[in-house]
């Protein structure tokens, strides 16, 4: 249907397909085979502001990274109505410590996935950072990254450089894959995500003007402020859940990853600094990196499926603001939620096995699922945490819900 290639036969695999599937599980994320590729080897240097507080962390031997359960937007853990199983950065109020000797690990081991990406237009040249998604040469970023380019220029970390080919974009998302003739590695993601009050580590690449020069390194480590809600910034992060981290990017760096302890890619940058949230720049969840940028490898657009639930923010009763799950407001009978038991007043706390904190982050998790897909969906019912089953049904474009329901 959709250039659909049996498991087997994949470098990649969707959520739903792993066997490991369930609340229980820590690695549903896709895991891409690494195909072989070049030995690349070069310095990597700390950018930005965050540079004076990493070099000092590192000089020491250490970088600590430390939850404090934050206020304000987002959870640190999973409300007691939902049994979840989530894998936050940190627990809350414990700190990790990370070996410098883990840093420069993570650097290595994203790295190869990594491309600097220098954009022609009529307005002048650009650059900014790509992400391999997919072995075959294809790189996700932002489209902000590449609006009306002429040309892209893709340099990869040894410094070999060539044209990459627009495959497709996802309006609603604001993303793009490019694909070059290199077969790169592609990186680990983390559906799971950080935790508000972690640290989180942001890597970009800059082009260096010398021709076969290999490009440099920028990394850079900020606290997360809001994870699992809607940050009302720009359309994008209005639509879908974001995560606001407090880190020193540039508009430059636009497409680089969000890393977390591990090293495994749990966001993309989407803008750089934030009104609501001070210095706070925006990065993408994983999932939704991922799974738009699936789509468009396999059809150059994103068929968006619908389940027939429309949802708000579910706030416990003389608590504070902060959304613990997605309520659902309505279900469109005869609609896959319908069919698969969810009712108005379930509260939605989790999807495959992630966590759902709000009415955005249900959808974030839902919305790059096509048509024919099984979800798992966790939910409380007056206090009892009940299991749902459904499979995404075409979205009908003249439901009401059907543009406004996950």
């Amino acid at each position: 249907m959709r250039g659909w290639i049996p498991p087997d036969d994949r470098l990649w695999r969707h959520p739903s397909e792993s066997s490991a599937a369930g609340p229980a599980s820590s690695s549903r994320a896709p895991a891409p085979d690494r195909a072989a590729s070049k030995e690349r080897s070069a310095p990597w240097v700390v950018g930005g502001a965050a540079a004076c507080v990493i070099v000092g962390l590192v000089a020491a031997g250490l970088i600590m990274a430390t939850t404090n359960g934050a206020d304000g937007n987002g959870a640190g853990s999973v409300p007691r109505l939902a049994s979840l199983t989530d894998v936050p950065t940190t627990e809350a109020g414990v700190g990790r410590l990370a070996p410098a000797a883990s840093v420069a690990s993570m650097v290595d081991g994203i790295r190869p996935s990594l491309v600097a990406l220098r954009v022609d237009s009529s307005t002048g040249t650009s650059v900014a950072t790509g992400l391999v998604v997919e072995s075959g040469g294809m790189i996700v970023t932002s489209s902000d990254a590449v609006p009306r380019s002429r040309s892209v220029t893709v340099v990869e970390p040894d410094g070999t450089t060539g044209p990459a080919t627009k495959v497709g974009f996802d309006p609603a998302s604001g993303l793009s894959v490019l694909k070059i003739g290199d077969d790169l590695p592609a990186a680990n993601f983390d559906f799971a995500g950080p935790s508000p009050g972690s640290v989180a580590m942001a890597l970009a690449l800059e082009p260096d003007h010398r021709f076969g020069a290999a490009p440099t390194p920028r990394l850079y480590a900020g606290t997360v402020v809001s994870a699992g809600v809607a940050l009302g910034l720009d359309r994008v992060s209005t639509t879908f859940a974001a995560i606001g981290v407090e880190v020193p990017v540039t508009a430059s760096d636009v497409g680089c990853p969000l890393l977390d302890a591990g090293g495994q890619v749990v966001g993309m940058l989407e803008r750089s600094g934030g009104k609501g949230l001070a210095s706070a720049s925006t990065f993408l969840p994983a999932e939704l990196v991922w799974g738009v940028a699936e789509q468009l490898v396999s059809n150059s657009s994103v068929g968006t499926g619908w389940i027939g639930a429309t949802s708000t923010n579910a706030v416990l009763p003389g608590a504070s603001p902060t959304p613990v799950g997605a309520l659902v407001d309505s279900v469109t009978p005869g609609s896959p939620a319908a069919m698969g038991g969810v009712q108005s007043g379930d509260v939605v706390t989790g999807v495959d096995g992630y966590r759902v904190r709000s009415s955005a982050e249900f959808k974030t998790r839902v919305y790059a699922d096509p048509p024919g897909t099984d979800v798992t969906v966790t939910l409380d019912r007056a206090g009892t945490t009940e299991t749902r089953y459904l499979v995404v049904g075409h979205a009908d474009p003249d439901a009401p819900q059907a543009s406004s329901s996950p």
